[in-house]
């Protein structure tokens, strides 16, 4: 009996494509790109003369930013989510090994490089995001075990 090719039992390794849309959640992008979509109403600048400032503002607040603060959320609650959620992609295992982490990480340097597309404000002001997203979550600071500080940063 011979093994399969390397390339074949690697590949059994990597989440689908479909799973990782999963623990990037785009069903939570909605809310911050409306909230983007209507700081730009509320500013008075003409749309039509910033439409490519607008399309990369809703690019970087709901698939990277919010995308990315989910991946994080769901690697630092994986151990609680196992009890309680275990049909989640990283405690079911459709998430192999520490790839929910990697995304997490990938997709917070990706959302930093975009952010440069912003402008030094903009990419101050999605550096803040990042940081209180991962304050949240991960250790040893994890936000979100008190009531006091955690609620702001997710609010």
């Amino acid at each position: 009996m011979t093994t399969p090719p390397i390339a074949l039992t690697q590949a059994r390794n990597r989440p689908a494509l479909g799973t990782v849309a999963e623990l990037l959640k785009p069903i939570t992008w909605f809310p911050p790109m409306w909230a983007f979509a209507c700081g730009v109403v509320a500013s008075g600048q003409d749309i039509g003369a910033h439409w490519g400032l607008l399309l990369v503002g809703l690019v970087l607040t709901g698939p990277l930013v919010c995308a990315s603060s989910q991946a994080v959320n769901d690697w630092f609650d994986r151990h609680v989510d196992a009890i309680n959620e275990p049909h989640r992609p990283i405690p079911s295992g459709r998430m192999p090994g520490r790839w929910g982490l990697g995304i997490a990480v990938g997709w917070t340097a990706l959302s930093l490089l975009w952010a440069t597309l912003m402008g030094p404000w903009g990419f101050v002001a999605c550096a803040l995001a990042i940081a209180l997203s991962w304050a949240y979550s991960a250790p040893p600071v994890r936000l979100k075990n008190n009531g006091w500080w955690g609620n702001p940063p997710a609010g």
